[in-house]
């Protein structure tokens, strides 16, 4: 496995050096930092609102560097022809797929992490800073004072600094009543992550990035719609297929519903829950689902790049 990780941590560093990388990053760091916006627009449950912004930022900036960066791991490298370097060296080819795929994976899950760091810190400054903190913080003066520019500006400070220890507090898996169950869908949220990465592996090791791409997004929408794909396909039954295009669209969804991976699992009861008070539980049927999975399309990527002609 030495080789495995010698090709994952020079993923990593390629991958680092990427400047879309960046441009996602930042934006998804800005989107975060900004979502108290979101506070202002809204009359009612302002909270969940801004866990939710926070939420999908992570999920979907998580899968957008899965498809920018992912698609041309393997491509890149038969492109330059650096494939003919790497394969003349005792590596194996199972060895060469495993290591990109662990290497994109270690850079999605530091921005995963990047973007969790920021997203706490939002989350906690918004509850400082909020309407009825700052009431609480103008009630303890006397009647008829306010407090003045430098005292407000001192609180904002306190405020952030507390929003820092807060954050490294969730970080050390000490959450609070701020980031109750956020953990858990983030979890949930990199362990689909890690089946999008290995389609991207798959689907570059023998496409173009262009099609890779398309094919990653729709195999990350289908996924997402698995559920109400094999709800349609019920319909369609109960509808009667007694037409031939009727036939088909059975057999296209049923096929779809299979060969996708149904994603909804990572998000669709977790995430919800994760907005309200009950806590929520570590789904290891889930765990369990991405692993085996994640596998399944590896090995299938192993076989596909091990009958590829170099020559």
């Amino acid at each position: 496995m030495s080789k495995v990780w010698a090709i994952a941590f020079n993923t990593f560093k390629e991958a680092v050096r990427n400047r879309i990388l960046y441009i996602l990053l930042i934006f998804a760091v800005v989107l975060l930092l900004f979502s108290g916006v979101a506070r202002e627009l809204t009359i009612s449950a302002q909270e969940k609102i801004i866990r939710s912004l926070g939420l999908g930022c992570i999920n979907v900036f998580g899968l957008l560097i899965a498809v920018f960066v992912g698609i041309g791991l393997v491509y890149n490298e038969l492109d330059k022809k650096t494939i003919y370097t790497i394969i003349s060296k005792p590596i194996d080819r199972w060895q060469f797929i495993l290591g990109k795929y662990f290497g994109l994976l270690l850079t999605i899950y530091v921005n995963v992490l990047i973007m969790t760091i920021f997203f706490y810190f939002s989350l906690y400054y918004q509850t400082f800073t909020s309407d009825e903190a700052l009431a609480k913080i103008y009630a303890s003066y006397p009647r008829g004072q306010t407090p003045g520019t430098l005292q407000h500006l001192g609180y904002l400070a306190a405020a952030m600094v507390r929003s820092a220890g807060g954050t490294i507090k969730t970080l050390c898996f000490f959450p609070d009543q701020v980031t109750a169950n956020l953990q858990i869908v983030i979890l949930m949220t990199c362990l689909e992550l890690a089946i999008i990465t290995a389609f991207a592996i798959l689907y570059s090791s023998f496409s173009t990035p262009t099609l890779s791409a398309i094919l990653t997004v729709f195999t990350f929408i289908i996924g997402r719609g698995n559920e109400d794909i094999i709800r349609y396909t019920w319909y369609l039954e109960r509808k009667g297929l007694t037409s031939t295009a009727a036939l088909m669209k059975y057999r296209g969804a049923q096929f779809a519903a299979h060969i996708a991976p149904n994603l909804k699992i990572f998000y669709s009861d977790t995430s919800y829950r994760a907005l309200s008070d009950p806590p929520v539980v570590v789904d290891y049927y889930a765990i369990a689902y991405a692993v085996v999975y994640s596998a399944l399309i590896l090995s299938l990527a192993v076989l596909i790049f091990r009958r590829r002609n170099f020559k």
